[in-house]
Order: structure tokens, then C-alpha cells, then sequence
């Protein structure tokens, strides 16, 4: 059995099932700075580019008493918010319940009091701050003008001078603009885990705004390469200071870090002043939303959880199943790699037909054992960097990850819970976790090792 839940822990919403998505107006105009910090008193904006080839003009008005314009943690708040009300059933008067515990953990915030605080002012920028939007907002398949507030209406309750604690219950309705975006499906899919991985709020904040441009309801196929002004850039970002020498510093920490995870295969700046124009070019990284059919399939073959992650970003479901059946028809063969997961990756990858017809050899010729060789020592470098740079925290969100992506309905929200308080205690490595699960579920054990992990749990 699970650890018991103390009577004044409040239960959380079943996430079992997450719904990855973004409003698509909310997430395309950049209603949020991308800054980390802002002025002191910086309380408005007013900004004009375009959007899907149109020119828009959008204003913000804030309240200076609570950190003025909305920016930096705000964006990773509202998107929280868009998730907890999809995993509420997306009621039609925008109005849910949640807790500001389980806000934190969505997020993958740490729940310490500075948080809670953090928590509170992002939610009162987001209550007061009020848009007003001309000719900007996309609504039934025509551009409309709004005026609204984030959060249309705010209620919790709070502690010692009402500060928000683990206890602080929140009820919160979102502006129905954004309900009836949500309730119509003008969404478009984000990768809250990657989303969260990143180090930076800054970096986070440019994902879900580059993002947002790559991913659009008006077109059918993911965009490969952006192009956009630098200064028409600098505004949607809400960027304070317009020089374009420091709009480049602003945001070289965020490229800098979205290509050390492969979102961005490339950064480039063409031009001078303010006539530059910045170039994206996306990366591996930037797939769609994984399978988790997909990577369980690639996880049970023996790939580590972060190269199947990749690889299903990557490839759909069809493509993954196809080229493993295509795979096990050559081993089967007698086909014989020197390195077998490597040679799995080869065939996924396979964009030349050389793997059309099953490989009888019982040995690979030199060339392709040393491939398949480099290949596998890549993948495990890869993934011994990736754990080796991540804080205790970011460990144990992964390791939860894949303890929801491949024990799924087996395991209760409460035992996600012991899973982390374990991995947080030191009790658990989270590395270990993920190699437990991934042998398990490569021979058919998950049961049996969800069983043992109940029986160690305290009554």
C-alpha cells in the first residue's frame, strides 16, 4: 500500500493522462515577456508585428504593486493553468480547482517557500495585468479584437499573512476568450517535460514563444526553419530595451541553451542594426509530442529512456513499429551486429533503403560494426552527460516521467508521490530507478517490481 495521506493534504487532480497542449493565440503573440526580470515599475507595452503574415497591435496594462507586466515564471504559470483546466474536463464557465502544491509540482518547481511566494505574485500579475488586443486574436477562422485578463477570476485560500502554503486551496477562471479557444481546439501541441527541462526561465519562455511559431493550427506541417526580423522579434518576446545590440545579449543565453539540447540545429543572424534579420533552423529535438506506445516499444528493446524519448519526438508510431519489425527480421536472419543497439538506432534513422531487404551476413562488415559501435558509445555518453548536468530536481522529474510513461495506469498518483519523496530523501538514485523500470518492462516485470516497491513502502 501507499504512504497515507495526512488529513490536511489535499488531494490532487488525476494526471495520469496530461494534455499537452498550448492556446495557440495565447502561446503565437508572446502575451508574456520572455524576460526573467523587468524593470523596476515596468508596468505596459505596446507593441505592433505580424502574425501569420498580418500586422497586429497588442497592449498590456499592468499593476506596478505587483511586479507589473507579467514575465519570466508567469509563462511556465500559465501554461500550468491551461493544463490544469484541460485535466479538469474543460468546464464551460472556465472555472477549477487546484492547489498551489500541486501548480509547483506541474511545473516541476520546487515546493519551498520561496516558491509559494514566487506562486502568488505570478498569479496576481496574471489577475490584474489587462490585454488589449486589435485585430490580433484568431476566432472561428477570423482576427478579432479582445480586451481581457489572463485569470478573470481569483480565489484562495492562504496562511500566516496570506501567504500561500502546501494546504492553500486555489479556484481560478480563466478569461472565457481563452476557454473558447480551448473548448474549440485552437491549440497546438507543446512538450511540457522537455518544456520543463530546460534550465532557464529565459530558455523555457523563447521554447514555448518558438514553439508556438513552428507548431500552428493554420498550417499542417511543422516549420523547419523560421525567419524573422530582429526588432519585429524583440517585440514579440516583450524585450524592454530595443537596441538591437541588447536584444542579442538577451537572448543569446536561451539560444545558447535550446542548441545544447538539439531544439535549435542552428542560430544565425544575417545583416547589421536594426535590419538584421534572425534565422532558425530546428533541430532533432524539435519533434512532435512522443507516442508513449513508441517509446515503451524503443524502451523494451534496451535504448535508454532518453534516446527513445528522441527518437519517437522524431518518428511517428507507424515508422517506429515498421522499422522494429524490420530489424528483428534481419537478427533473426542470422544477421549479427557487434553492437546491437546501435545498429537498432541505424535502422530507425535508415533514410537510404539499405535496410530493405534482410542483411543475411553473419557478421557486418567492418565499416558497419564500427558505426553501429560509435553509435552505441554515443548514446551512452549522451545519456551519462544528460544525468550527470542535471540538478537533483530535474533527475527526479525524469525518472518520474518514466516511471508515468511505462508503469501508466498501474501506479497511483500517491505512489508517484512516494517515487519522489524517496529520490529526494537520497533513499532512491533516480538513475537507478530508470534503469529498474527499463529492465523490467524488457522482460515482462513491471508488476513484479511494482510489488516489491509497495511492500518496502512504510504503512
Amino acid at each position: 500500500m501507499g504512504r497515507r495521506r495526512s488529513q490536511d493534504t489535499p488531494p490532487l487532480l488525476d494526471l495520469k493522462e496530461p494534455r499537452q497542449f498550448d492556446e495557440a493565440n495565447v502561446a503565437r503573440l508572446g502575451l508574456i515577456s520572455i524576460q526573467e526580470r523587468i524593470p523596476e515599475g515596468y508596468a505596459s507595452w505596446e507593441e505592433e508585428f505580424e502574425v501569420l503574415g498580418k500586422p497586429v497591435k497588442l497592449a498590456c496594462y499592468a499593476n506596478p504593486n505587483v511586479g507589473g507586466v507579467p514575465h519570466g515564471l508567469d509563462n511556465e504559470v500559465s501554461l500550468a493553468l491551461i493544463a490544469l483546466y484541460l485535466n479538469a474536463g474543460s468546464p464551460p464557465d472556465g472555472t477549477f480547482t487546484t492547489t498551489a502544491y500541486q501548480i509547483l509540482k506541474l511545473m516541476g518547481f520546487d515546493t519551498s517557500g520561496y516558491y509559494y511566494r514566487a506562486l502568488k505574485e505570478s498569479l496576481l500579475r496574471l489577475t490584474t495585468a489587462t490585454y488589449v488586443l486589435s485585430e490580433a486574436w484568431r476566432a472561428d477562422g477570423r482576427w478579432q479584437s479582445v480586451t481581457f485578463r489572463y485569470i478573470d477570476k481569483l480565489e484562495f485560500t492562504s496562511g500566516r499573512e496570506g501567504r500561500l502554503d502546501r494546504s492553500s486551496v486555489i479556484r481560478i477562471t480563466l478569461a472565457k476568450e481563452i476557454v473558447r479557444s480551448l473548448q474549440s481546439r485552437y491549440t497546438k501541441p507543446i512538450d511540457i517535460e522537455f518544456m520543463a527541462s530546460l534550465k532557464r526561465p529565459l530558455s523555457r519562455a523563447l521554447y514555448r514563444l518558438l514553439d508556438a511559431q513552428r507548431l500552428s493550427p493554420e498550417r499542417e506541417e511543422p516549420l523547419g526553419r523560421l525567419e524573422v526580423r530582429l526588432m519585429e522579434w524583440a517585440a514579440a518576446c516583450k524585450i524592454v530595451h530595443k537596441r538591437p545590440d541588447k536584444v542579442r545579449r538577451t537572448l543569446e543565453p536561451a539560444h545558447r541553451e535550446l542548441l545544447e539540447r538539439r531544439y535549435l540545429q542552428s542560430v544565425e543572424y544575417v545583416g547589421r542594426g536594426q535590419h538584421q534579420t534572425i534565422v532558425y533552423v530546428f533541430g532533432e529535438e524539435a519533434g512532435g509530442i512522443p507516442d508513449a506506445e513508441a517509446v515503451n516499444l524503443l524502451v523494451a528493446e534496451g535504448l535508454s529512456f532518453t534516446s527513445a524519448y528522441s527518437l519517437a519526438r522524431r518518428y511517428p508510431l507507424a515508422h517506429i513499429r515498421e522499422r522494429l519489425d524490420r530489424y528483428r527480421a534481419i537478427l533473426e536472419a542470422g544477421y549479427r551486429p557487434k553492437n546491437r543497439l546501435g545498429f537498432l538506432v541505424d535502422v530507425i534513422r535508415d533514410a537510404t533503403g539499405k535496410y530493405e531487404r534482410p542483411i543475411r551476413a553473419k557478421r557486418p562488415p567492418r565499416k558497419q560494426a564500427v558505426q553501429e559501435e560509435e553509435e552505441a558509445r554515443r548514446l551512452e555518453e549522451e545519456a551519462a552527460r544528460e544525468w550527470a548536468a542535471m540538478p537533483l530536481e530535474a533527475q527526479v522529474r525524469r525518472a518520474l516521467q518514466v516511471a508515468h510513461l511505462v508503469l501508466r495506469s498501474r501506479v497511483s498518483v500517491g505512489e508517484l508521490e512516494d517515487l519522489a519523496r524517496l529520490m529526494e530523501a537520497g533513499a532512491l538514485e533516480p538513475r537507478r530507478l530508470v534503469e529498474e523500470l527499463k529492465e523490467a518492462l524488457a522482460v515482462n516485470k513491471l508488476d513484479d517490481w511494482l510489488e516489491k516497491f509497495r511492500r518496502g513502502l512504510p504503512d
